[in-house]
């Protein structure tokens, strides 16, 4: 068994990764968490940092709590197994007595996602392999969506064991993209193609609000903002991760609007792929389904036209939906003359459960020692 180390507890992620370990099937335990200590309230002199832990838990999944024990002030039982927590800021020194680890998460800030920093340099300390859970344009990449891909997939792929090192795993909303350009790859598979044959990528987001979100506007950018009624123009590290993946196909951003939801938000992607128009919705639909079934982690089709709610707590990176009103296929005459097709795959992206479903994913395989995809990060 491995033993892993959470850097971040906080509301999404980590609190995620804590909830949704399972030791027995991930081949790894995350066994020390190091995380700033929650707010204490002067009305409730009782409650310590650890109640605030299981409070954010609770908000995570809902009934969670009755799978959780507090064992003392720096301790949590979860299903059964110890958890220890260490109330500080990695960024200023070690926890002591914490050992060395197998695998890090790094559940910080994307700031935190720099070989120079002060939290991922002493990660480094404490863990073989640390992967951080946002993009970073220097390091190389773990992506979960693509990992069981190769070169014959994607020609940028460099697929191996991973022992040690630093890495990304990429924002929520790059692997959401990554979600459909898996499906997309498999599509292409089957007509002697692959990722070489996509020119272009355009994505629009709306992205659901994180925790952090604020009543009330504390400064100009979005997520500092009144989220009340209130969509506001945002950006995305989505498009970061392709001078790794695809370089030769340029990714726009063009649409990226926070919005006062819970989790999952909304993601459009436009391929246009030099497809001689071969491709057709049934071809795609046959490829969500063999990935579904192999990856159930990554992505699953709907033909039902449900609402985001629907899938709050699918512990799936990607919900596409499949019917003919939104899985679409355009040869207007512009493409047709160049043999090229539009593929516009809608999908719901879950920013929390399913992205730490991915994340968990991820470490599974390096626990096992199974190779994963890996890219190389981009000096600039």
């Amino acid at each position: 068994m491995k033993k892993a180390i959470l850097v971040g507890c906080g509301a999404e992620i980590g609190a995620n990764l804590l909830i949704q370990n399972d030791p027995a099937k991930d081949g790894f335990a995350i066994q020390t968490v190091v995380t700033n200590p929650p707010s204490l309230d002067k009305h409730y002199p009782e409650l310590r940092p650890i109640d605030g832990i299981v409070a954010r838990l609770a908000m995570a999944l809902p009934g969670v709590q009755s799978r959780v024990n507090i064992i003392n002030s720096d301790t949590l039982q979860i299903d059964g197994r110890e958890v220890h927590f260490f109330f500080g800021d990695l960024a200023k020194g070690l926890p002591p007595q914490t050992g060395r680890f197998d695998i890090g998460f790094i559940a910080t800030s994307k700031l935190d996602m720099d070989k120079n920093s002060p939290v991922a340099r002493n990660m480094q300390e404490l863990a073989d392999v640390v992967l951080g859970v946002a993009e970073a344009n220097a390091l190389p990449s773990i992506y979960g969506c693509l990992e069981d891909l190769t070169r014959d997939d994607i020609g940028t792929i460099q697929r191996q064991v991973v022992d040690s090192g630093l890495y990304c795993l990429g924002s929520c909303q790059t692997n959401g993209m990554h979600a459909s350009l898996r499906v997309l790859t498999e599509a292409l598979r089957t007509l002697n193609c692959n990722a070489s044959h996509i020119v272009s990528v355009e994505t629009d987001i709306v992205h659901p609000d994180t925790p952090n979100g604020v009543l009330g506007t504390r400064s100009f950018e979005g997520r500092l903002q009144d989220a009340r009624d209130n969509l506001r123009p945002s950006f995305s590290q989505i498009a970061m991760s392709q001078d790794k993946v695809m370089p030769w196909a340029p990714l726009v951003n063009t649409v990226s609007l926070r919005a006062p939801v819970h989790a999952p938000g909304y993601q459009i992607n436009r391929f246009i792929v030099k497809d001689d128009g071969a491709l057709n919705t049934g071809v795609i639909e046959a490829a969500i389904e063999r990935v579904s079934a192999t990856h159930p982690h990554v992505v699953k089709a709907s033909r039902t036209p449900l609402g985001s709610r629907a899938y709050a707590y699918e512990r799936r990176c990607s919900t596409i939906l499949s019917d003919p009103n939104h899985l679409l296929i355009l040869r207007p005459a512009y493409l047709a003359s160049q043999s090229l097709s539009e593929v516009i795959i809608q999908s719901f992206v879950n920013n929390t459960v399913g992205y730490s479903a991915v994340v968990r994913a991820v470490a599974r395989s390096i626990a096992l020692g199974l190779p994963v995809a890996t890219f190389q990060g981009i000096e600039k």
